[in-house]
């Protein structure tokens, strides 16, 4: 059965321990991109901000870094064991600018507006991301800031070749593509933006170069049990992001 437009499609990857533990790394692997992005939109001290699909966490912490103790995040996602588990992670962090609450934010509602919206990889699993925007939207203020940072798998690649990883790779995909999930929507951004009613986003490409240790848990989930993915070279991937 397929999710309602605008609504998030079923996440692949599920939401176990080891899953979460995975995107953390993953979370590595983007932080130190995902920061200056948030950063030249210009996210800065006071700020409200709402992060949609929060998983275990770590866009938030960054944006709280950001916006500092007199700022404000929360971070949002379906599932309560994600919610449980980064609200656990961030009374460890003592961070105290950020909490997490269970469901959907294209379909809740909130008591204030934010000064900015911020995704992750997550555009990618909403079955209408056009409808999902419309939505979201409604949540920033006049003026605000609305940043997603998502990837085109379709061209991502290993240098030099790697067989094995092409082979993960394609499973991957295929696993994605198969549970709904757009693997190129990092091209589609900006035609997304604007059949939003948004005016054109300011977009950022990248590469990254540290796959190694976020990859595992997703060939793992998609049946590739292989430890010496791309030992020999670098994974490469690139990335397009958003922001208006």
């Amino acid at each position: 059965m397929e999710a309602p437009a605008g609504r998030q499609s079923f996440y692949a990857l599920g939401h176990s321990e080891q899953e979460l533990q995975r995107l953390s790394r993953q979370g590595d692997a983007f932080g130190a991109f995902t920061r200056q992005l948030f950063a030249e939109a210009g996210m800065s001290r006071g700020m409200r901000v709402l992060d949609v699909g929060s998983g275990s966490g770590d866009v938030a912490f960054l944006a709280a870094d950001l916006v500092g103790p007199s700022g404000e995040v929360v971070g949002v996602d379906r599932e309560r064991t994600a919610v449980d588990w980064a609200n656990q992670r961030a009374h460890l962090r003592a961070t105290r600018n950020v909490n997490f609450v269970e469901g959907d934010p294209a379909e809740m509602e909130f008591d204030q507006e934010f000064d900015a919206i911020v995704g992750r990889l997550v555009l990618m699993y909403y079955t209408d991301p056009v409808d999902a925007i419309r939505k979201l939207i409604r949540h920033v203020r006049a003026e605000g800031l609305i940043v997603f940072q998502e990837m085109d798998l379709a061209n991502a690649r290993s240098l030099p070749v790697a067989p094995l990883f092409e082979r993960s790779l394609t499973w991957i995909k295929q696993t994605l593509s198969a549970s709904g999930a757009r693997t190129r929507l990092g091209l589609e951004l900006y035609p997304v933006f604007l059949e939003a009613g948004l005016p054109g986003p300011s977009m950022r490409g990248g590469r990254l170069y540290r796959w190694r240790s976020a990859v595992p848990g997703v060939r793992n989930r998609c049946g590739c049990r292989s430890q010496s993915v791309a030992r020999d070279g670098e994974a490469q991937d690139r990335q397009c992001c958003g922001s208006g």
